[in-house]
């Protein structure tokens, strides 16, 4: 693709996280967003105004008078396979945002679709981007912490009950498909990036709380085929706000905590011959309900940088969907195990 094109973004859904999709689209030199799509014609006509984009009801519509260089979909969970499978049979490049879907199935089937329409499916994994997580990554890489054999990923967040009552896709098994997976995936990813792959997971889930379908807590016990254990302890029931997101990495060489409200801080950093780096400053978490609760730092514009890298021939990190299959089998492998009450082991 050209060095000098402007790529023409369509943007599926206009709900909460596409105002920030849009916001970055609109900021990057070498992206323009063609056109936006959303079945609530106030949603659709608010980002039609805003951005001086025309509107569609229908993505079909979309896709065939706009012909977008890339589909954004930011639509809820239980619709991305749909609406992506769509996209790909049509020869459309896409980028999903988390989880690409809810079964590890359409996933699959999604990434075969892709490969055989040679067209490029990505996902939103800007968590990745966090500084405090790239500076961990590059000690690993670089085997500063040595034989890594243990870690725990806690995220202790809140959710209030208006939060699942403001849509009626929210905390549903179909659509919103689970605490762990639309809260807490993200953070599952980044244990994974940093650890390997998973060889097998044992897991508890409950619901609390909440007036909902699934889980508001899930807890798994992990071990990694690099013979390293692990943890995973989520809820969305902390009192009475946010209280933590941290990864804790034990290796023979040093020991290492990410901390802070969205893993965005090195809270603990005691490496042999290493002192703690200084880290840069990156964006602070998203704010909701007016400081009520948190959620991720808002790195999107690092994922569309990096999309336009690989447009444009250079190097680029941006994650596909086979990389966002792994975090999507875990969390489903421990699904499987709390449903099953045995430990699950992970195919390949």
């Amino acid at each position: 693709m050209s060095v000098s094109k402007t790529y023409r973004v369509g943007l599926v859904g206009c709900g909460r996280i596409a105002k920030v999709h849009a916001s970055v689209i609109q900021q990057i030199e070498g992206f323009s967003l063609a056109a936006v799509c959303d079945i609530d014609k106030s949603r659709r006509k608010q980002f039609s105004d805003l951005y001086g984009v025309p509107e569609y009801e229908r993505y079909e519509d979309l896709l065939e008078k706009e012909k977008p260089d890339l589909v954004t979909i930011a639509t809820p969970n239980g619709t991305h396979y749909k609406i992506a499978s769509v996209c790909f049979e049509r020869g459309f490049n896409v980028l999903l945002e988390k989880p690409i879907t809810i079964k590890n199935e359409d996933a699959e089937k999604l990434i075969a679709v892709s490969e055989k329409k040679h067209v490029h499916f990505f996902a939103v994994k800007q968590v990745r981007y966090n500084p405090a997580i790239q500076v961990v990554k590059s000690a690993i890489e670089d085997g500063k912490l040595g034989k890594i054999f243990s870690s725990s990923l806690v995220v202790r967040w809140t959710r209030p009950q208006e939060y699942f009552d403001q849509s009626d896709w929210r905390g549903t098994r179909a659509l919103d498909g689970g605490g762990l997976l639309n809260q807490g995936i993200h953070y599952v990813d980044v244990m994974q990036w940093l650890m390997g792959d998973v060889k097998s997971i044992f897991g508890k889930v409950e619901r609390f709380f909440h007036r909902i379908e699934i889980e508001d807590a899930a807890f798994g016990l992990v071990h990694f085929k690099s013979g390293a254990l692990g943890s995973i302890e989520f809820t969305i029931n902390t009192y009475p706000h946010n209280l933590e997101c941290s990864l804790v990495l034990l290796g023979d060489k040093g020991s290492v905590k990410l901390g802070g409200s969205a893993m965005n801080k090195i809270e603990l950093w005691e490496v042999k011959n290493m002192p703690k780096p200084v880290v840069p400053e990156g964006f602070p978490p998203y704010v909701y309900e007016g400081g009520l609760y948190q959620g991720s730092c808002p790195n999107h514009i690092f994922v569309y940088q990096d999309i336009l890298k690989l447009f444009r021939g250079t190097k680029s990190t941006v994650v596909n969907g086979n990389e966002a299959l792994y975090s999507l089998r875990i969390v489903n492998a421990l699904y499987e195990s709390a449903e099953k009450g045995k430990e699950v082991i992970l195919r390949n």
